[in-house]
């Protein structure tokens, strides 16, 4: 009977993980730009006049953004176990809100 009640243990400890992949890295990597993106719509200059520049470093801290988050995650977290729920929300996340509220503890 204790064989099977840690045998029990071991499988529901296992269940719910999944190894954060290179892949995995990129998708997030992606959503965080695009979350940067809708950001910099929603709060940005109504009138596109005169806003050039300004446009251009936003549209480039978003590729900086995503473009390190995604070489650190392949370095740090690639081959990691990751609860495959906060990937997910990573992945779904249309806001720099919805993507701080996924990696909140």
């Amino acid at each position: 009977m204790t064989l099977l009640a840690v045998a029990g243990a071991l499988l529901v400890a296992g269940c719910g993980k999944k190894t954060m992949s290179e892949e995995d890295c990129r998708r997030v990597g992606e959503a965080m730009r695009a979350a940067w993106a809708a950001e910099v719509k929603r709060i940005g200059p109504a009138a596109p006049r005169g806003s050039g520049k300004a446009s251009v470093v936003l549209e480039s801290e978003g590729e900086r953004l995503s473009s390190e988050w995604t070489s650190d995650c392949k370095r740090e977290l690639a081959g990691r176990e990751m609860s495959p729920g906060e990937i997910e929300c990573l992945t779904r996340a249309k806001t720099l809100e919805e993507l701080r509220r996924c990696a909140a503890p």
